[in-house]
């Protein structure tokens, strides 16, 4: 993998300089090592088409400790009841990213993402990745209403992008919902990690409070002292992460 160093904020008075760490994935890469190496993949720039990935504070379940939360339990029997959801899962050569599946995507972005909404171009980035390889598809009634896009070997899973019909937020938790099914459907499958992206700010920490086994990578190495890391994440929203 080749390495790329960039120049980042800088803290002069307390001789702090920044710089982001990017890699560009070459023909022999591991994607299982550049996770867990606490590496991200990055589709930033919709014109940049390598498979560039950036490290992070990256949060992971180390599934050997993870056990089911009785809230969760409680949250998933109402909401499979409610809504009569069924789960299909597609690799991504199987399943059809048509004009329908791409207005549902960016329609999502636009309601919940912070910062600018899904491009189609960006979306058409994300397609392509090498580290996308299985979507999820969350039905009620048989009518589409989720889609959860993922990495996955015999390893490891990434929860990378979540897309769902916002309509049932006034009702349930649906987001909750599917990515504990993930998590859960993981564990089934003798996973030894699920990786959940990024931790950072008090609007993150929804995944140290739901889900046991959470470990997260400090730079060096994985830590899970979640205390530790709860307190890091209320610093950041002082920068306004």
């Amino acid at each position: 993998m080749k390495k790329i160093l960039s120049e980042d904020r800088i803290d002069y008075q307390n001789y702090r300089f920044g710089y982001c760490v990017n890699i560009i994935l070459e023909e022999d890469d591991s994607i299982e090592k550049v996770f867990e190496r606490g590496y991200l993949p990055y589709t930033g720039d919709s014109k940049n088409t390598e498979e560039i990935y950036y490290l992070a504070r990256s949060v992971r379940i180390n599934l050997s400790r993870y056990v089911r939360l009785s809230e969760n339990k409680r949250v998933i029997k109402k909401i499979k009841s409610s809504l009569n959801i069924s789960v299909d899962e597609h690799k991504k050569e199987n399943f059809n990213h048509d004009n329908k599946f791409e207005k549902f995507c960016i329609k999502y972005s636009k309601e919940r993402f912070s910062n600018d909404s899904l491009s189609n171009e960006r979306l058409q980035l994300i397609i392509k990745r090498e580290n996308y390889n299985k979507i999820y598809e969350f039905k009620s009634d048989n009518d589409p209403i989720g889609y959860v896009i993922t990495f996955s070997n015999n390893n490891i899973i990434h929860y990378w992008f979540s897309f769902y019909d916002t309509k049932y937020l006034e009702s349930v938790p649906i987001g909750k919902f599917m990515m504990e099914h993930i998590i859960h459907r993981a564990k089934k499958n003798n996973k030894k990690y699920i990786y959940l992206g990024t931790c950072y700010g008090r609007d993150s920490l929804y995944k140290v409070r739901d889900f046991k086994g959470i470990e997260y990578f400090d730079g060096n190495e994985w830590i899970d002292d979640i205390e530790k890391l709860k307190s890091i994440c209320k610093i950041d929203q002082n920068d306004k992460f």
